[in-house]
């Protein structure tokens, strides 16, 4: 159980964390996060998911008030204070409070910590459903704090009994709402979106993965109507890590099961996470 969260530099007790209501996150949407492994007490990936959280807010206009080595700490403090040496921690940067309701002011920084997802092992060997839609991101590659879109198709996903939407423009297929998406041909080339898509860790790390055992990977824009040939699909997200698509809408991807590559992708990629913690 998660006691305590870290609210612009102070500890406070979970129960009781609190934020203000003129806070231009919450009134206009201004704000961006980013949400990362902590292993033995220490963020997994540290240098990636910071290069990502400081880039997104450069491109947002949104100062973070601390330094790589002020959040490393705070975040290495929080873990150790809920005595959670493996779980999730989640950086929270708003526009700060707005007298006006919409003005800017000083950033608003929370690390919220979560403790680890207990991941189903039939869902890994069957796989999962996506839905297609036909919907872009406002600003694929910065992590904001808007999934609205994804929300409120809640009730589409549950009568699918689907996993996440599968993002596309009418020709080419990007991402889903909370994840990257990857296709493997009749040839067994894997195949990703590059452009218009946030820039994964899991996403990266996998690609090298991959290209290590020998696998080619292709990333380029990929159009819908590969789905028709694809043997495998699958998905990466710093959660789930890599896991296997068996269905698009009414579809069966290859066997309608997991899939060999994503099977084996799936067990490198937690083999390698336990050396990178070690």
């Amino acid at each position: 159980m998660i006691e305590y969260h870290n609210l612009n530099g102070v500890i406070v007790k979970a129960n009781e964390a609190q934020i203000f209501v003129n806070d231009v996150g919450l009134l206009r949407g201004y704000g961006i996060f980013d949400f990362f492994p902590v292993a033995n007490f220490i963020p997994l990936f540290e240098q990636d998911y910071f290069d990502r959280f400081y880039g997104s807010a450069a491109l947002m206009n949104l100062e973070v008030p601390v330094s790589r080595q002020e959040l490393h700490d705070r975040v290495v403090e929080l873990a150790h204070k809920n005595q959670m040496s493996k779980g999730y921690a989640k950086l929270v940067l708003t526009g700060g409070y707005a007298i006006d309701g919409y003005t800017p002011s000083k950033s608003n920084l929370y690390i919220l910590q979560h403790p680890d997802y207990l991941k189903d092992p039939m869902v890994y060997d069957q796989g999962v459903t996506l839905l297609l839609q036909r919907y872009l991101k406002d600003q694929p590659r910065i992590k904001t704090l808007h999934y609205a879109n994804a929300l409120k198709n809640r009730d589409a996903l549950a009568n699918a009994n689907a996993m996440d939407l599968l993002y596309h423009d009418g020709r080419f297929i990007r991402e889903t709402s909370r994840a990257n998406f990857f296709l493997i041909d009749e040839d067994g080339i894997i195949h990703t979106t590059e452009a218009n898509v946030l820039s994964g860790i899991t996403r990266k790390h996998v690609i090298k993965l991959a290209k290590r055992e020998g696998m080619t990977v292709v990333e380029a824009p990929l159009p819908i109507a590969k789905i028709i040939s694809a043997q495998e699909c699958f998905i990466t997200s710093t959660t789930k890590g890599v896991l296997s698509v068996s269905k698009i809408n009414d579809y069966s991807i290859g066997t309608g099961q997991a899939g060999q590559i994503s099977l084996l992708l799936q067990d490198l990629f937690l083999k390698y996470c336990e050396e990178q913690s070690a």
